[in-house]
C-alpha cells in the first residue's frame, strides 16, 4: 500500500490536499450561507471588538472578506484555506513528534485527517472551530518545540497562538490544561523556573483584549452565556451522552472514531514523548465534551480539535497493524463511508434537481431565505408606513439568514430569549407591526413561529424555494400587528 507513497510523501500529500481543496472550490459557490455561517458572516458586517456568544476572530476575518465581496463563494475562500493549513500542519507535526517513523506516516495523518465528514463539512463553513483547529494544532507543536529547547522565541510564539485560539473560541481555554498535561507529563514542568512560559502567558492576555474590553462593557455577558452551557440546569443523563458518542462515531467517521479510541490506550501505554503531546491536546478537549453532553447534546464540530489531534495517533497505530487482517477491512470499510457520504453532501449541495419528497430535502436550511428576505422587504413596503412596520422572526435559530439576506434592514426576534440580535436589532415593543417570516419547520407553532405573539395575523404569501417544481422547503410571510410581550 505505502510502496509508492513512501518515494514521495509530502508531494503525494500536497497533491491530496490540493485534490480536496478543489472539491471545496467547486461547490463553494453555490448553496446560501447556513444560519451558522451567516451568523458569523454579520459578525464581519457590524464590526466590533468581540460579540455576545464567541470571541471575534471569525468576524474579523470575514469583515476582511467582505471589504471586497459579499458571496458566498467569497465567504467560504476561507474555511478551504484553513482547512488545508490544518491538514499540512498535520503532516509537519507527525513528522516531528514521530521522526523515527516512515516518512510516509505523514501522508497517512493526513488521509486519515481528510476522511472526517466533520473535517470535510468545516473545510467549507467559516465556524469559529475553522480557525481555531490549525491555531491549536501550530500550539501544540510550538508548545512541544518550546519545552524541549526553551527558546524565549517559541515561548512568544507560543503566547501568540494561545491568544489567537481565545479569540477564535472560548473552549481554547482547554489549551492551558494542554499545556500543564504536557509540562508534567513530559517530565517538563521545571521551565516554570524560567521566564518563557509567563512571558507566554502576557502576550496571549495582551491579545484576548479585546474580549475583556467588550465584555466589561457588555456586564460580561458572554462568560455568563458560557457557563450557562458549562453548568446546565438539568440533570445528568447517560443517554445524552450516547447519542453524542454516536453522533461523532457518524460525523467524523467510523474509522476515526473506533481506531480514535484504540490509539488513545495504546498512546497511553506508549512512553514516548509525541503520544503525551498529542494526548494533551486530544484529551481535554474529548473529557470535556464528552462530560458535558450528559447535560447538554454536544454539537458534532465542537470536538473537533480532539479528534484532528489523535489522527497522527491513528496513523501510526494501523501502520503498525497493517499486517491484521481485521484492521485492512475496518479501514476500506471506513474510507468507502466516508467516501461515499462525503461525495453525496457535496452533489446535494450543488444538483439542479430536488429529489426528495417536498419540504423534505435534507440541507433544506440552505434554501430559500435570500429569496424570503426580499419578498419580505417588498411586502413591508406596502403595510402603513405610520406603523413603522419592521421584519420579524420567531426564533433566534432562524434569525441569522434571514437578517445576513435582509441587510441592512433590521430583523427582530420575538422570543425570550437575549442574545446577540437583541444587541444588533433591539427587541421588539409592544405594539409593533410588520412582516413575520415563517420557516416551514414552525408553520403550526405560532409561539415559536413568533405569530402567537402578535394580536393579529395574516397570511400574505407563500415562498416555495427551491429546484423546478419540487420546492425544498417554503417559508410563510405574515402581515402582522399589535406585537404583545
Amino acid at each position: 500500500m505505502f510502496t509508492a507513497i513512501s518515494q514521495h510523501p509530502w508531494r503525494s500529500t500536497l497533491w491530496l490536499v490540493a485534490g480536496v481543496s478543489l472539491l471545496h472550490l467547486l461547490v463553494i459557490g453555490v448553496p446560501e450561507l447556513t444560519n451558522d455561517e451567516a451568523q458569523y458572516a454579520l459578525y464581519g458586517y457590524h464590526l466590533d471588538w468581540s460579540y455576545f456568544d464567541h470571541p471575534p476572530l471569525v468576524g474579523w476575518l470575514n469583515a476582511l472578506v467582505l471589504t471586497v465581496s459579499d458571496s458566498e463563494f467569497a465567504l467560504r475562500l476561507w474555511p478551504v484555506l484553513l482547512s488545508a493549513l490544518s491538514a499540512l500542519l498535520l503532516y509537519g507535526l507527525s513528522r516531528e513528534l514521530f521522526p523515527d517513523e516512515p516518512a510516509w506516516l505523514g501522508f497517512v495523518c493526513v488521509a486519515v485527517f481528510q476522511s472526517g465528514v466533520m473535517f470535510q463539512l468545516l473545510g467549507m463553513a467559516m465556524l469559529p472551530d475553522t480557525p481555531l483547529l490549525p491555531i491549536s494544532l501550530a500550539a501544540g507543536w510550538l508548545l512541544y518545540r518550546a519545552l524541549n529547547d526553551g527558546s524565549i522565541g517559541n515561548w512568544l510564539g507560543l503566547g501568540l497562538l494561545f491568544g489567537l485560539a481565545g479569540l477564535s473560541k472560548y473552549t481554547a481555554v482547554t489549551l492551558v490544561i494542554t499545556a500543564l498535561m504536557a509540562m508534567v507529563w513530559l517530565g517538563k514542568w521545571r521551565v516554570l523556573r524560567s521566564p518563557g512560559p509567563y512571558l507566554a502567558m502576557l502576550i496571549g492576555a495582551i491579545v484576548i483584549l479585546p474580549v475583556l474590553y467588550w465584555n466589561y462593557r457588555h456586564d460580561w455577558i458572554s462568560f455568563a452565556y458560557q457557563l450557562g452551557h458549562g453548568m446546565p440546569q438539568r440533570d445528568w443523563q447517560p443517554g445524552r451522552l450516547l447519542v453524542s458518542q454516536l453522533g461523532q462515531l457518524l460525523a467524523y467517521s467510523p474509522g476515526i472514531y473506533l481506531f480514535g479510541l484504540i490509539a488513545i490506550v495504546d498512546g497511553l501505554r506508549q512512553p514516548d514523548p509525541g503520544s503525551r503531546l498529542l494526548l494533551s491536546l486530544a484529551l481535554p478537549v474529548l473529557l470535556l465534551f464528552g462530560w458535558n453532553s450528559g447535560y447538554e447534546t454536544t454539537l458534532l464540530h465542537w470536538p473537533a480539535l480532539g479528534w484532528a489531534a489523535l489522527t497522527p495517533l491513528i496513523a501510526r497505530w494501523l501502520v503498525h497493524h497493517w499486517h491484521s487482517h481485521p484492521v485492512r477491512i475496518g479501514v476500506w470499510t471506513s474510507a468507502a463511508y466516508s467516501l461515499l457520504l462525503i461525495i453525496s453532501i457535496h452533489v446535494l449541495l450543488v444538483m439542479p434537481w430536488n429529489p426528495f419528497p417536498t419540504n423534505q430535502h435534507p440541507l433544506t436550511d440552505m434554501f430559500g431565505a435570500r429569496q424570503a428576505a426580499q419578498r419580505a422587504l417588498t411586502l413591508r413596503e406596502q403595510l402603513d408606513p405610520v406603523t413603522s412596520p419592521g421584519l420579524f422572526v420567531g426564533n433566534w435559530s432562524v434569525f441569522s439568514r434571514l437578517a445576513w439576506y435582509a441587510r441592512p434592514a433590521a430583523v427582530q426576534v420575538t422570543d425570550t430569549r437575549f442574545d446577540q440580535s437583541d444587541l444588533w436589532y433591539g427587541s421588539p415593543t409592544p405594539g409593533s407591526a410588520g412582516i413575520v417570516i415563517v420557516p416551514y419547520k414552525y408553520r403550526n407553532r405560532p409561539e415559536v413561529s413568533g405569530i402567537g405573539k402578535f394580536g393579529e395575523c395574516r397570511l400574505e404569501e407563500e415562498i416555495a424555494a427551491g429546484q423546478h417544481d419540487n420546492p425544498a422547503t417554503t417559508y410563510f410571510l405574515y402581515a402582522c400587528h399589535d406585537y404583545a410581550e
